[in-house]
């Protein structure tokens, strides 16, 4: 797929707004492919595929992990809890989910680190 050059909507708009559609039908906690691999599928630059990326991180499709990723945060109309989302968004409550996300990772980069030494026993 490639963005549309004469769709009015800039590229990221339209990336984004593609990746909204598949990330729809995704469970939570499904990790998307790499900014290269989706640079490539939509033919453009990974800046590009980043801030369309952002797009969706704004509005709460998807999560940033640091080294990780980027992973659905919830299926679309839902909530964790499987509830209606249409009403306000809490940010202080994403931001909170989004902090032990970060937290999360950085115990399991840890514990991979630890797995992959030589053990000292």
């Amino acid at each position: 797929m490639t963005v549309e050059a004469h769709d009015p909507r800039p590229k990221k708009v339209q990336i984004a707004d593609a990746l909204r559609e598949e990330i729809a039908v995704l469970p939570a906690g499904h990790r998307l492919a790499s900014l290269r691999e989706l640079a490539e599928r939509f033919k453009v630059t990974t800046v590009t595929v980043g801030n369309a990326l952002k797009v969706l991180a704004d509005e709460g499709v998807i999560v940033s992990v640091p080294t990780r990723g980027y992973f659905v945060q919830s299926p679309t109309g839902t909530n964790v809890a499987g509830q209606d989302a249409s009403g306000p968004v809490n940010r202080d409550e994403i931001n909170a989910i989004h902090s032990e996300i970060q937290q999360l990772a950085a115990r399991v980069a840890e514990l991979e680190k630890r797995a992959q030494s030589p053990s000292s026993a």
